[in-house]
């Protein structure tokens, strides 16, 4: 028995451990619309279309369910199709004329698909679909005599109830904001990571017919295994975070820092040329408390990242060789 339950808080805990983000908010948000629907379901029974409560129960008991055991396989379209159903369904409870209580339970419900419109979806299609939200929810409850002056619910119920809607999906989108910009950073740094070198890089090449033409830089610090072997790991930490620090005063808001590997870094310098690149690398060089290579690539109307990337890569290596050939000589 005993060990039936180590496997089974085992099984558990891997399960919980493939989900991410998305999946938790999306098995929790249909199990919150579970739990609503049943009270809906068991104080409210003289509520119409009893049927549909039903309908929508056992959908969202169904998709709870099935987010949890995808966790991270949960495809991004499940969850639009989903915000899609509860906009149909929460519209057409705010339109009830003879029934407030699925009114007011749909309202109380209009933040959870406002904050997953924020987090979760791209910033151009969330605000589209945030704006049909507010247009569809907006239009359902100030048609409907419930939510006017005289009604029985009111306005300030309709008010705070788009109000809401607001706040949760600018909540939400902040959080992407924060989640997306943490996901393309070096941690030790602060400096862009690889991948986020990479999306900047595309969007610059997709961009230089009119902005010009840019400059990439790949920099490997010299000698950096011995600096960690003589005075320790956390000395070889300082050197990059201060070098990073010093590259940053000394170049433009718009340039972009990024560290590529471990000792590995790269700069993006939009509408810079080859000549005007290498003038300030040898001027960081020279100001420059650690030594370190690099190598240039001047971007075409050809270039692909990969191409742009492995050209610095070979005028780097190129001038790692020319070094250690003066230092041998």
């Amino acid at each position: 028995m005993a060990g039936a339950h180590r496997v089974g808080t085992s099984g558990g805990a891997l399960r919980f451990r493939q989900q991410n983000a998305h999946s938790i908010y999306v098995s929790c948000a249909a199990l919150l619309l579970s739990l609503t629907l049943v009270v809906d379901l068991v104080f409210h029974r003289h509520m119409s279309n009893q049927w549909l409560l039903w309908t929508l129960l056992v959908v969202c008991l169904c998709g709870s369910a099935a987010t949890y055991i995808l966790g991270a396989r949960l495809p991004r379209w499940i969850g639009i199709v989903g915000v899609f159903v509860f906009v149909a369904s929460q519209t057409y409870f705010l339109s009830l004329q003879d029934d407030p209580q699925s009114a007011v339970s749909s309202v109380q419900q209009l933040p959870i698909v406002a904050f997953y419109l924020g987090w979760f979806v791209r910033p151009g299609i969330a605000l589209w679909l945030i704006a049909t939200c507010a247009v569809a929810f907006g239009t359902a409850m100030f048609t409907n005599p419930l939510f006017w002056a005289n009604g029985d619910i009111g306005v300030p119920v309709a008010v705070h109830g788009l109000l809401s809607l607001l706040f949760c999906f600018f909540a939400g989108s902040y959080l992407w904001l924060r989640t997306s910009r943490q996901a393309t950073l070096d941690p030790l740094t602060g400096a862009v990571n690889r991948s986020g070198l990479i999306e900047r890089l595309e969007a610059q090449l997709r961009r230089q017919k009119t902005s010009g033409a840019c400059a990439l830089v790949a920099i490997d610090f010299d000698d950096f295994k011995h600096l960690n072997d003589a005075l320790g790991h956390a000395a070889g930490d300082d050197a990059l975070t201060n070098s990073v620090s010093e590259w940053r005063a000394a170049t433009r808001r718009q340039d972009v820092i990024a560290r590529t590997g471990g000792d590995e870094f790269a700069m993006l310098l939009p509408a810079t040329r080859a000549t005007d690149a290498e003038m300030l690398m040898v001027r960081l060089q020279a100001s420059g408390a650690h030594r370190w290579s690099f190598g240039i690539a001047e971007s075409s109307r050809t270039d692909t990242v990969e191409t742009m990337m492995g050209r610095a890569d070979a005028a780097l290596f190129t001038q790692k060789r020319a070094n250690r050939g003066r230092v041998h000589g």
